[in-house]
């Protein structure tokens, strides 16, 4: 009897709650228990898409404690802080009816941090009116500290650099030197946090003028292992009925990277290309070309509005990502005189949370693989676009790659 059909089992662009196939990160799930439990606070460093918003929420969601996740990607102001940091605290009670029946009185009395606050017997509901001030911002913690006497909290704060990127230095120092104070007085609360931007993580937790100089222990979040994910697709495909084969194992690693974000983005697609049977490397060929069908759409748009230098060094990044970017070698490269030149047609890229470039330390890369592999298969079939791009086999990356993007011009 062939096996039941399946929904597809792979999930990317979101959070892995609980109830959704997940990849075991053993060592890492034990630590961030280890942390809940004993109320301790880890900061969690890796690149973006590595999975750390899944591992915390995968690990936590269903545990014993109350998991507050407070994402910070975007910030723009203190009192967006507040705000993101009310609501989801709401939320999180309101979800756990048992505990919310104690709650109307501390929080009418600890979340009197807003000039306009909306309690009602079902849905909590917060609003801002104002400029904000350290009390604002004590009585929101305030609020998790009450919380935490009837039940164990943690707190996950992510892509906790844009409190130092995004906010004026006076109001990110104002900001963090409160959150320190509070944080260290809250002993039935562990406090998770998480970011992309190492250096800036590194600044606030290592930086000795940092308020919260030495106050966590780092763990890093990298890529999972080859044979654990590899292991992991073998299952998925068999509960659909179908059979990776090894090559096409190798190869989902060859195209998508390190990240286990775009790993799962290629598994899905796969997943919607092939059929009950063996799964072979033409299935993977048409996941990916339905990859860079999708990316085209916003790709063709970005380069229509871009300048011819921001084209060029769009190309040249996407060719020799990982150079340099301030070497004459890639200035050369990207058809440039100065390294201001470079920097002036980068500066769009970087910025906002729409960017496409990202920067570590002195070299620049894509934080969307497959906006680049887009721009290489673009440039594959024109190559006059970029002259360059002639050189496509230079790197033993791109010979790796050049089967699939130039699959269907074969």
């Amino acid at each position: 009897m062939p096996p039941a059909a399946i929904p597809n089992p792979f999930v990317y662009g979101q959070v892995l709650v609980p109830g959704r196939p997940f990849c075991a990160r053993p060592t890492l799930e034990a630590q961030v228990m280890e942390a809940a439990q004993s109320q301790g606070r880890i900061v969690l460093v890796g690149e973006r898409r590595m999975g750390k918003s899944s591992l915390v929420e995968h690990t936590l969601k269903n545990s014993s404690h109350l998991l507050v996740s407070v994402d910070l990607r975007g910030l723009i102001s203190v009192e967006d802080f507040i705000d993101r940091l009310s609501m989801h605290l709401a939320s999180t009670l309101k979800a756990h009816r048992t505990l919310l029946k104690h709650l109307p009185a501390p929080l009418q009395d600890s979340l009197n941090l807003l000039e306009e606050v909306k309690l009602h017997a079902g849905p909590l509901e917060f609003s801002a009116r104002g400029k904000p001030k350290a009390s604002t911002v004590i009585r929101s913690m305030e609020a998790i500290e009450r919380a935490s006497r009837w039940k164990k909290l943690t707190v996950f704060f992510d892509e906790f650099q844009d409190i130092v990127e995004n906010l004026e230095e006076r109001d990110s120092r104002h900001l963090l030197g409160v959150l320190r104070a509070e944080i260290q007085r809250h002993t039935r609360v562990a406090y998770i946090f998480a970011g992309s931007a190492r250096e800036s993580m590194l600044d606030i937790f290592t930086g000795e003028r940092s308020h919260f100089y030495q106050s966590a222990t780092f763990l890093e979040v990298g890529p999972i292992p080859e044979g654990d994910m590899g292991k992991f697709f073998v299952e998925q495909f068999a509960r659909g009925g179908r059979r990776l084969t090894t090559a096409t194992v190798h190869d989902i690693f060859t195209i998508a990277g390190p990240s286990p974000n775009d790993q799962q983005q290629l598994a899905y697609h796969l997943w919607t290309q092939s059929t009950p049977g063996t799964v072979d490397r033409e299935a993977l060929r048409r996941a990916f070309f339905n990859i860079m069908g999708e990316i085209a759409r916003r790709g063709e748009t970005i380069l229509e509005e871009a300048t011819p230098a921001q084209r060029r060094v769009l190309f040249a990044v996407a060719l020799r990502e990982g150079d340099e970017v301030a070497t004459d070698s890639f200035i050369r490269f990207s058809g440039f005189k100065a390294n201001g030149s470079v920097n002036a047609a980068m500066r769009p890229f970087l910025k906002g949370t729409n960017a496409l470039l990202e920067k570590t330390g002195s070299r620049v890369r894509f934080r969307d693989r497959f906006v680049r592999l887009w721009l290489l298969v673009l440039l594959n079939r024109n190559p006059g676009m970029f002259p360059p791009s002639r050189s496509l086999k230079e790197s033993a990356e791109l010979r790796q790659l050049l089967t699939y993007i130039r699959a269907d011009d074969e």
